[in-house]
């Protein structure tokens, strides 16, 4: 952007035409910087006040704002599935806005990745299963084909300022379904299931950002699927079933912490406050086989674990139907906790949510209704 103000400062006058393009390659953030330019002081008085407030929805007309240009909190949902089985979508939500924004949808048509977003914002995907072009019959149903899919360790970043995915160096182990998590400058990426067995499940690697390079770390003490992963402390706690393991990056050392009160896995977490966060899911049984959505409101259910009392206990359930298994996950909005939610059967028509949580009350409140329309 530096370089954009110079090149306009250097001949305003006949520059001044290319005023519109130049302001849509700029972030909005970046904006209060220019107050002090000759082509900024040459602006109407109206295009000024729009220029430092930084409002998309007042904006000029030549300024048209996208992902990448401004400073909101978003709730991006990739490979969201349509109603046709194996069409995903990836949804940009912003609550302050109340609007999505387009994004481009993984490459290679890639599902069941893991993602991550760093303190930076930056978006990390990794790992999945691809299509294969060649399909098999599928013997149950004649005449219906059935698709295979290709496990790959594929590593991508999203380039919000061109909408695209930019490949990475690949991981060293394919997985489908990583937990990514990002802890003191590095990208982990933790078990998943993949086609070597349970050692290659219980791998974990790291990624430096700087060199583009993965390097194995100490390897998970037991194989994990469907786990979720946070840092707290620059420490990464790693969750499935009713396990927590604690991995301390600087020693190489995993720590096994204390037994959530209830087994469920396909859930989601939150570091909020000091505490970890896991919502939602589905129950399993002793032996990690799933067991379908029951009325004892577990695809509901909020367990809060303390770091520095090393114990879990249980909060308040999510404003959810009790049979409904919601989509649920767990996301911090303007420094408070909150959940974005289905609040209805699978079913019944889409009814989705905002509810932000208490924790002197220990009670969720609506935050926003979303409008299946937006959806």
């Amino acid at each position: 952007r530096e370089a954009a103000m110079s090149w306009l400062d250097y001949n305003t006058v006949s520059r001044s035409q290319y005023l519109s393009t130049v302001l849509s390659h700029l972030r909005i953030d970046a904006l209060s910087e220019v107050i002090q330019r000759e082509w900024f002081q040459g602006l109407p008085p109206n295009d000024k006040s729009v220029v430092v407030q930084g409002l998309y929805k007042s904006m000029p007309r030549f300024f048209k704002p996208r992902l990448g240009m401004t400073k909101e909190e978003m709730i991006i949902i990739i490979e969201a599935a349509f109603e046709s089985p194996g069409c995903y979508s990836t949804i940009c939500y912003s609550p302050q806005a109340e609007k999505v924004y387009k994004i481009c949808n993984p490459p290679s048509d890639v599902h069941k990745i893991g993602t991550v977003v760093t303190p930076d914002n930056d978006i990390f995907i990794a790992g999945g299963q691809v299509p294969i072009k060649t399909t098999k019959s599928n013997h149950s149903k004649p005449g219906k084909l059935q698709a295979t899919f290709r496990a790959v360790n594929m590593f991508y970043w999203f380039d919000a300022q061109q909408n695209t995915w930019i490949p990475k160096t690949p991981m060293l182990c394919v997985r489908i379904k990583p937990s990514l998590v990002c802890c003191d400058g590095y990208i982990y990426a933790i078990g998943g299931d993949s086609i070597g067995g349970e050692l290659n499940r219980r791998t974990v690697e790291r990624y430096d950002t700087e060199k583009d390079e993965w390097t194995l770390v100490s390897p998970l003490p037991c194989a994990f699927s469907w786990s979720v992963a946070v840092e707290v402390n620059d420490c990464i706690y790693v969750m499935a079933y009713n396990l927590t393991y604690c991995f301390i990056p600087r020693s190489g050392i995993w720590v096994e912490m204390a037994k959530r009160q209830t087994s469920r896995c396909f859930a989601s977490a939150a570091a909020f406050d000091g505490k970890i966060f896991y919502l939602g899911g589905l129950q399993t049984d002793n032996s990690g086989m799933l067991r379908l959505p029951t009325l004892d409101g577990s695809s509901v259910a909020v367990e809060v674990y303390d770091v520095h009392k090393n114990e879990w206990y249980m909060a308040a359930n999510i404003p959810g139907k009790r049979f409904a298994d919601p989509c649920v996950r767990a996301v911090v909005i303007s420094n408070s906790l909150c959940v974005f939610t289905r609040e209805t059967h699978l079913n019944e028509k889409a009814k989705y949510a905002i509810y932000q949580y208490d924790m002197d009350l220990d009670q969720w409140f609506i935050r926003q209704q979303i409008s299946e329309r937006v959806l």
